[in-house]
């Protein structure tokens, strides 16, 4: 965005239009393509475009065949896809604006663009027009200086940009000297110019290899001297405790207690081969039940998530990642379809075993795919294979429960913020029950009555947030939800572990395949079974509840949600949006926007919009115009015959028409002054040809409708 307005405002700096004109076109192109990029609308605006050529070609065939072959006319499903897909994704981007969910990433983009929008144009414009490049790039400077200190970022763009701003104000300084002095000669010039160059990269250079000071570097060093740590009040094990933590994630926020907001935003598409694709829409039998996860976190804080230590491993495409043999899991084979470049996250069901793609996995314990972080990967499209616990409820009532051979201690660690109240509720839940699955399902039960909502405030700072979800807001969203269950299982001695991903999303039976979006955006619970592994529970109460047969009975697939009827499923998908009712806002917009397009260009091509160096460019117009109207004309007839008689057809008595014989009188005696009279024409006059001409067209044109 910045580029493009950048460029848009140098070049028109160089024209001879108003600076007011100038900034509304660069401003208005460059807030478009904001609009365009916050939006997510590149993707099918590409595959529209790469549509072309082969519907033209397809159509050039059905409209030159011959009468005798039947070709069908050219498929545009592509086209009304593409237009849907861009309908969905403006519509959810505009919802986002005008409901002011600021912490929508897409809206917090879209705002961060609208200050690079001035200082961008701002730059482009001082630079060209006026050649000062201290005041044309000191904003955009001050503006990127800021961001990466917000943002914690490389400094190596500042480097370059502080680069370009030194060597513009080089080169701008010796242009003005050598445009004033006429003794500078071309080799003064080019030594002059090399010195700013070799000046400039030192300098940058210089400053890039400056040393700087870290306080938290610091801290980590002089907490390891015991007598001086204990004495400025570092204590050894906070420090290293703070940085194991680190910060908490989520898919679209990072912090528990910041609301996200539900969006239809296509995130990717999964396809499983567990059902065959079929022409109904609607399915009558049950669509196996997923989780796609991303990331697994296992250290609770008191007001978020974050991980332990992890190690980065990569692994080539088919390599096995994770094996484990035996009857109690299934495999499952998925096609992920990415919608977004930018998204590098491997998202999975179940315990990843091997990808078709190069992957990096994040591994706390590379032992056990039980302590995974997650995986990442470049690739848009991939292929996954992953394992299924297979397991019956009985089977995990009978899970012994010995800490010993579990997880870790880490699954069962709670800070010492949690209040005793939080820790009680749990055992007052569990005090009465023998085995782990009845355990995690009463705390489960229990959490599931709170009602779902997405209109919450966030905690305290100083409350923690299980506690503030449990006994204050006694309302919340899946954050809550799972961060609640997990803290109340390992209160009642489960190991548990909170995960973020998608849910399920909704099935598309013809095409066989799971289409997720934004608004799937997901936290659950897995709790942790000897002799079985990770076990996921759904305590949000928007979400149907996994439930577990007593035995397996033959059963291969123990994630199977209540079928839903087709009438159910369908108000359940239109309640939460997936089936938006007709909504004309992107169709009428973009009718507007191609119209003031189709608008701008016919304005320009009549002489309208563009800037006119001479009076001969506007009488070509008035004659063009002129010439429909006086339809016997000669070729031979001089200017002042031509007025004259056009002006006599304008006498009709149209009130609308009483001014254009002066107007036309008026630009055909300064054409005629400037062709044939030695006085020049002034700039006065020029621009008030040019004011006369944007009036005389529409009455040229409406004569023209009128047939006069």
């Amino acid at each position: 965005v910045a580029a493009f307005t950048v460029t848009l405002a140098y070049l028109l700096g160089f024209g001879t239009w108003s600076p007011r004109r100038a900034w509304i076109i660069a401003l208005a192109f460059g807030f478009f393509l904001a609009v365009t990029e916050s939006a997510k609308l590149i993707e099918p605006l590409k595959i529209l475009i790469r549509s072309i050529p082969p519907f033209e070609r397809d159509l050039l065939r059905w409209l030159l065949a011959d009468e005798t072959l039947e070709i069908a006319f050219p498929d545009i499903s592509i086209f009304q896809a593409q237009f849907a897909e861009l309908a969905n994704r403006f519509n959810a981007f505009a919802s986002l604006i005008f409901n002011g969910s600021i912490k929508h990433p897409s809206v917090r983009e879209f705002i961060w663009d609208m200050p690079l929008l001035l200082c961008s144009a701002w730059a482009g414009w001082k630079t060209s027009r006026h050649n000062q490049a201290f005041l044309a790039l000191a904003p955009t400077l001050a503006l990127q200086t800021y961001i990466l200190d917000y943002t914690g970022k490389d400094l190596f763009s500042l480097q370059l940009a502080l680069f370009a701003f030194i060597m513009l104000i080089g080169v701008n300084q010796k242009w003005n000297v050598v445009t004033e002095s006429n003794e500078t000669n071309a080799k003064a010039l080019r030594e002059t110019y090399s010195a700013v160059l070799v000046l400039s990269i030192a300098l940058v250079a210089g400053a890039g290899a400056m040393p700087s000071i870290s306080v938290t570097e610091v801290a980590k060093k002089i907490a390891k001297k015991d007598d001086i740590g204990k004495a400025l009040g570092l204590d050894r094990e906070a420090v290293q405790a703070y940085v194991v933590r680190g910060t908490s994630g989520l898919p679209r926020q990072h912090l528990i207690g910041m609301s996200p907001t539900l969006a239809q935003t296509v995130m990717f598409t999964v396809q499983t081969g567990e059902l065959a694709a079929t022409e109904n829409a609607i399915i009558n039998q049950a669509v196996p039940r997923h989780y796609w996860r991303w990331l697994t976190y296992d250290v609770y804080n008191g007001q978020g998530w974050a991980t332990s230590p992890v190690n980065s491993e990569t692994y080539a495409a088919d390599k096995i990642i994770f094996s484990r043999a035996g009857d109690g899991y299934k495999i499952i084979h998925q096609q992920v379809d990415k919608t977004f470049t930018e998204d590098n996250r491997l998202y999975w069901t179940g315990q990843l075993t091997a990808a078709d793609q190069p992957v990096s996995v994040n591994w706390r314990n590379p032992l056990s795919a039980a302590d995974m972080l997650g995986a990442t990967t470049q690739a848009k499209r991939y292929s996954a294979d992953s394992l299924l616990v297979i397991v019956s409820a009985n089977e995990l009532r009978a899970s012994p429960s010995d800490p010993s051979i579990g997880p870790g201690e880490t699954y069962l660690s709670l800070p010492d913020t949690v209040p005793q109240r939080v820790r009680d509720l749990a055992k007052s839940l569990t005090a009465t029950i023998t085995n782990p699955y009845d355990k995690a399902k009463a705390i489960e039960k229990y959490l599931r009555a709170y009602p779902y909502s997405l209109d919450v405030s966030a905690p305290p700072p100083d409350r923690d947030v299980a506690d503030y979800f449990l006994f204050d807001l006694k309302k919340g969203y899946c954050d809550y939800y799972a961060t609640a269950m997990v803290v109340m299982a390992r209160s009642a001695g489960l190991p548990a572990r909170l995960v973020i991903g998608y849910a399920n999303g909704i099935y598309n039976a013809r095409e066989a395949k799971y289409i997720v979006r934004e608004a799937d955006a997901h936290s659950w619970v897995e709790i942790y079974f000897t002799g079985v592994g990770w076990v996921e529970f759904e305590p949000t109460a928007s979400q149907l509840e996994i439930t577990l047969p007593d035995d397996l009975s033959g059963e291969n697939n123990s994630f199977i949600p209540p079928v839903l009827s087709p009438v159910s499923r369908m108000n359940a998908y239109e309640k939460q949006g997936y089936f938006p009712r007709q909504n004309f806002f992107l169709p009428m917009a973009v009718l507007a926007l191609v119209s003031l397009f189709a608008g701008l260009w016919f304005l320009r091509a009549q002489g309208l919009l563009q800037p006119h160096k001479t009076i001969g460019s506007i009488y070509q117009y008035v004659f063009y115009h002129g010439k429909k109207i006086y339809k016997d004309a000669p070729v031979n007839e001089t200017p002042t015959v031509f007025a004259s008689k056009l002006r006599s057809r304008l006498r009709s008595g149209y009130e609308w028409l009483t001014p254009a014989p002066d107007e036309i009188g008026f630009l055909t005696n300064l054409y005629l002054q400037e062709t044939y009279s030695a006085h020049p024409i002034s700039r006065d006059e020029r621009v008030q040809a040019v004011k006369v001409w944007r009036k005389l067209f529409w009455r040229l044109l409406y004569a023209r409708v009128k047939r006069l």
